[in-house]
């Protein structure tokens, strides 16, 4: 497993506090790992770069974003 930094860009730095935004105001999706999914992203927005790992949880909670988004229009 290759485990380089990705560097985060403005436009990727918004979409993220829009999904920290998104699993803080709703928590019940997330059950248990609500608070664990925020830390990620908060260290993230705090150092400017992710890992593969990490991505694989932020492409997680960008697709229940997308679906809730189109469960809500």
């Amino acid at each position: 497993m290759y485990n380089n930094a990705t560097f985060v860009d403005k436009e990727q730095l918004k979409n993220l506090e829009k999904m920290d935004k998104f699993v803080k105001d709703n928590m019940g999706r997330f059950e248990e790992i609500g608070e664990e999914i925020r830390e990620v992203i908060q260290k993230i927005l705090e150092t400017g770069y992710y890992y593969e790992i990490q991505a694989e949880v932020l492409n997680a909670v960008a697709a229940e974003y997308n679906q809730y988004k189109k469960e809500n229009r």
